[in-house]
């Protein structure tokens, strides 16, 4: 079988429309959508009388199949001359059985894609195996995730060979145990669902459940002991919901009824109250990959967050979800003054009642090429760029538009940023960064400025002055200060109520652009913003691939550290290729969000797998009441490495180490444990060097090596193990 990754618009559209069209048949029943890779061979038919190899997947429904849609692509010209559509049983060795009935079309192929309605339709019972089969000049089958509920890859035979004996791959002694094949089944579902698995069985309320199991349908309610679950996603192979809020703290059963209305079997779940992890309040994860906007604080203190899957999720202060809605858009979310959240998007702003019903949609026309947020402006009214579409736009609150102003695509790309507002004189303007220039326009839609070149996101003064990392301009566009006493670090500025700004890792100037504090971190971070009170700024760490991520808290005063939250490693048994160790690391993909009185910040982090099935995204909110930290010890990265050392292996392990300040730490005794392949355990203690580095040798034979940190300890100073990376595996070649 061979792997391919190019994928084309046309074909893209053409397999997502016929999935969200069933307008030829009845509700979804099972799909896999495509992974962005393809098969080679299967069911490509050469000539209509050589039909030389047939690739079946396997599915779980119980119900009438009326419409077939199985997502493929052609290279070069077509020459269609049917399709034959086959079902077969499934064996209990999880091959395909007997064949059960067998469809042949002149007609369903578009850009690629077989789309054929059955007649008759197709009874299913349970478990069957689908085989699509063009009579093609070489047709490619789209390859899908791995159907885990199932738990089986497609079988591959070569009809024109004769050789009539399933198997996987491609016939060639390729073996992928982990494809599946794009294709979706509609119909009338006439059977219950089947839970198979929890992916958790303990959960706080509104902690993340994911269902597994067949025959869910495309859509139903799921249950939690009785109470209905807000659902982030339904397929017929998994369900992703939340629990609700009003579950009682015990152990409850967890039920689905799908489209049917027949309630599937019970599966236990043991659900316990949100607790506080030191400075963290809560957590909550999210049902897309990852985030790139802000979260948004309503009126009434709800936070409003988005991710990359178009959920929108109200989560109240405490941690609990309120309501979610699927398909609100990714591209920035806004609070009006009425408690009224808009959501943007390239095709629309979506506005949302404070319980979540919809209130309107605007309808960009044409499609912008780039939407690069959403907010509402001092006057209450919204406002939005699109770059091309509709260009820079206004709407009321009621989602009339009031005026639009071209905005030309232009390097470099800029896909999301902030729109923020400041004062000139009596007027107010917006401001934005986005191709190759920063913009300001009045609030009736009239320019006022627009200064090519590179910048970053613009942060707005008290006076209305203009702030980007280390220059600052008047609301008219020209040139007030440029400080230049660099190196600055990373990422955009803000500027404190009282006029000073902040940027880079770290510094302070005046409202005249004089410096007034800098302290120079050993840490790379970014993305600083200033607490209401002027007090502290908190950033978050960047390059973070093979190291713990972090948010830092720093002192407005004179940047020392307040507090720091390590992220802790996600899914830490899954091997993780990139960087050669056991589970993935956090990140911060935002800036931070204040409340309005500072003691609570809000930010979202993620986990980057290489792939959008596995990779996690979180909201966190955290406690910023002020801890002096200078005074400890953390581990705050570990290295390891192995090489041959004759017969064995030698493996090298350092630890860094700092203190609260991030400062590194020479003279700090530390002390670790190794667990080598033999099954021993080691004990080691070294003293970090003048860099804050402590080194370890093993020896032992080929396999995994773990190094764990269990203390450090020098006068004056107390270990932070709840801060600090604590261990690391390496596997020896």
């Amino acid at each position: 079988m061979k792997r391919m990754t190019q994928l084309t618009t046309v074909l893209i559209a053409a397999w997502f429309a016929a999935i969200a069209t069933p307008a030829r048949a009845n509700s979804l029943l099972f799909s896999q959508l495509n992974d962005g890779q393809s098969t080679f061979g299967p069911s490509e038919v050469w000539s209509p009388s050589d039909i030389d190899s047939e690739v079946a997947d396997d599915f779980d429904v119980v119900g009438s199949i009326d419409r077939v849609v199985a997502d493929g692509f052609v290279w070069g010209s077509v020459s269609f001359q049917g399709v034959y559509v086959r079902f077969y049983a499934y064996n209990t060795d999880g091959t395909p059985g007997a064949l059960q009935q067998q469809y042949f079309f002149t007609t369903g192929y578009n850009a690629g894609t077989i789309d054929v309605t059955l007649s008759p339709v197709f009874a299913a019972s349970g478990k069957h195996f689908l085989s699509v089969q063009p009579v093609l000049n070489g047709w490619y089958w789209w390859s899908a995730h791995t159907n885990a509920p199932q738990g089986t890859a497609f079988y591959y035979r070569d009809n024109a060979a004769g050789q009539i004996v399933w198997q996987h791959g491609d016939g060639q002694g390729t073996f992928y145990p982990d494809s599946d094949v794009a294709f979706a089944l509609y119909g009338t579902s006439s059977g219950a669902g089947q839970i198979t698995s929890l992916t958790e069985t303990t959960l706080p309320r509104s902690g993340y459940l994911e269902i597994n199991g067949s025959n869910f349908g495309s859509g139903g309610t799921a249950l939690v002991n009785g109470v209905t679950a807000p659902v982030a996603d339904w397929q017929s192979t998994k369900i992703v919901c939340y629990v609700p809020e009003s579950t009682q703290l015990a152990t409850v059963p967890v039920q689905v009824l799908n489209d049917s209305g027949l309630p599937s079997n019970t599966v236990n779940l043991t659900v316990m109250a949100r607790q506080a992890d030191g400075q963290v309040n809560w957590r909550f994860r999210m049902n897309g990959p990852y985030s790139y906007v802000q979260p948004t604080i309503g009126p009434d203190g709800t936070i409003y967050a988005i991710d990359a899957f178009d959920h929108l999720y109200a989560v109240a202060p405490d941690g609990a979800l309120k309501w979610l809605v699927q398909g609100a858009g990714d591209k920035g979310a806004a609070a009006g003054l009425d408690g009224a959240i808009y959501v943007a998007s390239e095709d629309y702003i979506k506005a949302f009642n404070p319980d979540g019903s919809a209130k309107w949609t605007f309808v960009q026309n044409p499609r912008a090429l780039i939407c690069l947020g959403v907010s509402v402006g001092p006057d209450g009214n919204i406002y939005s760029v699109g770059t091309e579409g509709p260009g820079v736009f206004s709407l009321t609150p009621a989602g009339v538009l009031r005026w639009q102003q071209p905005e030309a695509y232009d390097r470099l790309i800029v896909d999301y940023a902030e729109i923020v507002f400041g004062p000139n004189g009596s007027d107010q303007q917006l401001y934005f960064y986005a191709n190759n220039h920063l913009r300001s326009l009045r609030l009736d839609g009239s320019p006022v400025f627009a200064l090519p070149g590179t910048f970053a996101q613009p942060a707005i003064g008290p006076d209305g002055s203009v702030h980007i990392s280390a220059t600052t301009y008047a609301p008219n566009g020209s040139l007030l200060w440029n400080f230049t006493g660099g190196p600055f670090g990373a990422g955009p500025s803000d500027v404190g109520s009282d006029g000073i700004t902040y940027f880079g890792a770290l510094f302070a100037l005046n409202p005249d652009g004089s410096l007034r504090w800098n302290l120079p971190l050993t840490d790379y971070v970014s993305g600083v913003m200033v607490d209401p009170l002027n007090t502290q700024l908190v950033t978050h760490s960047i390059d973070t691939l093979d190291h713990a991520g972090f948010v830092l808290s720093s002192s407005a005063q004179d940047g020392h550290e307040l507090w720091r939250v390590i992220l802790p490693l996600e899914d830490p048994t899954v091997w993780n290729p990139v960087v050669g160790m056991y589970g993935f690391n956090q990140f911060v993909t935002t800036r931070a969000r204040f409340t309005a009185d500072g003691q609570t910040v809000y930010v979202h982090t993620a986990t980057a797998t290489g792939d959008n099935n596995t990779s996690k995204s979180f909201l966190y909110s955290l406690n910023t009441a002020a801890t002096t930290t200078q005074a400890v010890l953390r581990s705050t990265a570990i290295s390891l490495a192995t090489a041959r050392s004759g017969k064995s292996i030698k493996a090298t392990g350092k630890v860094a180490v700092k203190d609260g300040n991030g400062i590194a730490v020479s003279g700090a005794t530390t002390f670790v444990t190794w667990k080598v392949p033999s099954g021993g355990t080691i004990t080691q203690m070294a003293t970090t060097n003048t860099r804050g580095q402590a080194s370890f040798i093993v020896t032992d034979l080929r396999g995994s090596y773990t190094l764990t940190v269990t203390n450090l300890t020098k006068t004056g100073y107390t270990f932070d193990p709840a801060n600090s990376v604590l261990t690391k595996t390496v596997i020896s070649k």
